[in-house]
């Protein structure tokens, strides 16, 4: 009985991790990766005309959630509006 509640405890571990864990690896994942092209495009995007984008709370999540194309899209919408 003691090797059931083992098995069980393993496979609610496993379930944790994949539903879990390994979408939330790879939103910091994306996030770490926007932050950093978005640090090189405010810090050479005034070269090409592009605004600063302030790197907020927003910003991050925008970029953690869609990844470069949310770099993209918030530099873009700090540029034109």
């Amino acid at each position: 009985m003691e090797y059931l509640w083992i098995a069980a405890g393993i496979f609610v571990l496993f379930l944790v991790h994949k539903l879990i864990l390994a979408p939330m690896r790879h939103l910091v994942v994306n996030v770490v990766v926007g932050l950093i092209v978005l640090y090189g495009v405010n810090h050479f995007g005034y070269l090409f005309g592009f605004q600063h984008v302030p790197i907020t709370v927003g910003t991050g999540l925008i970029i953690g959630l869609f990844g470069l194309p949310g770099v993209i899209l918030v530099t873009l919408y700090y540029t034109f509006f």
